[in-house]
C-alpha cells in the first residue's frame, strides 16, 4: 500500500492525516485520491470501514480557498448519523487548516443553531436533502 505522503498534498493535510493515525492509503483511497485529485469525476463503491470518506475528503480539501469566506462544496448525505461522521471525519483531516469550517446540516436538530453556522461562511457544507 502507498503512503499518503506519496502524493503531492497541502501539508496541512498531512499533518492532519498524521494526528488521526493514517499513514497508508486503502485500497479504495490509493485509486480514488490520485485521479479526483486531477479533477476527474468519479464513482467508487467500496465496503462500509474502508476509507471512503477520506478518499473524497482529500481532494475536496486540496480544491478549498480557505481564504474565499463561501460555501465552495456542498456534501449530500442521506441521513443526519451519515452527516455527521462525514462532517467530522472531513474536520479532522482538515485540522491545521485553521480557516476551512465544515458544517452538518440535518433535521432533528434546532435549526437556528444550524443557520448561525451557516451565517458564518463555511466553505463545505455536510447535508441531509431534506434540510438542505
Amino acid at each position: 500500500m502507498k503512503k499518503f505522503n506519496e502524493i503531492q498534498l497541502n501539508p496541512l493535510i498531512y499533518k492532519g492525516m498524521e494526528k488521526i493515525g493514517y499513514e497508508e492509503m486503502t485500497e479504495v483511497q490509493e485509486k480514488v485520491i490520485p485521479v479526483a485529485i486531477t479533477g476527474c469525476d468519479i464513482i467508487a463503491q467500496a465496503p462500509t470501514g474502508t476509507g471512503k470518506t477520506v478518499a473524497f475528503a482529500i481532494p475536496l480539501l486540496e480544491t478549498i480557498d480557505p481564504e474565499l469566506e463561501k460555501v465552495q462544496a456542498i456534501i449530500i448525505s442521506p441521513t443526519r448519523e451519515l452527516t455527521v461522521q462525514i462532517a467530522k471525519e472531513i474536520s479532522k483531516v482538515a485540522y491545521y487548516m485553521k480557516d476551512v469550517e465544515v458544517v452538518a446540516v440535518y433535521g432533528g436538530e434546532a435549526i437556528d443553531k444550524q443557520i448561525y453556522a451557516l451565517k458564518k461562511r463555511p466553505q463545505i457544507v455536510v447535508a441531509t436533502p431534506g434540510r438542505l
